[in-house]
């Protein structure tokens, strides 16, 4: 059972070894439900980021993300993920709270 709404599908993209000396994105996890919500400005200030480019997303707690991966919500927006909280133990059901930043608008 999830703490959130799921409002998107979304596939993770890890940073992998390319070549010799080259990196590239490359989809490492796809098919995720995921709750993908806007940062209030109060927040966005807090963080230090920019309004509008700032995104809270909530997974479940056995999704494999990290910071650094990038995430693609289905409908051609990514975002890159700043950082990751997960909410484990008694009591709690658990999840994950991504903070994420729009790579493209």
């Amino acid at each position: 059972m999830a703490l959130f709404f799921a409002s998107h599908e979304i596939s993770i993209r890890r940073l992998r070894p390319f070549g010799a000396a080259i990196q590239n994105y490359s989809a490492t996890f796809t098919s995720y439900q995921a709750d993908i919500q806007p940062i209030g400005i109060s927040r966005t200030n807090d963080i230090g980021g920019r309004i509008g480019a700032l995104y809270d997303m909530w997974v479940d707690g056995s999704v494999p993300i990290k910071e650094g991966d990038q995430v693609d919500d289905g409908s051609g927006k990514r975002y890159s993920v700043k950082a990751v909280s997960r909410y484990e133990g008694s009591g709690l059901l658990e999840h994950i709270q991504v903070i994420l930043e729009s790579k493209n608008g």
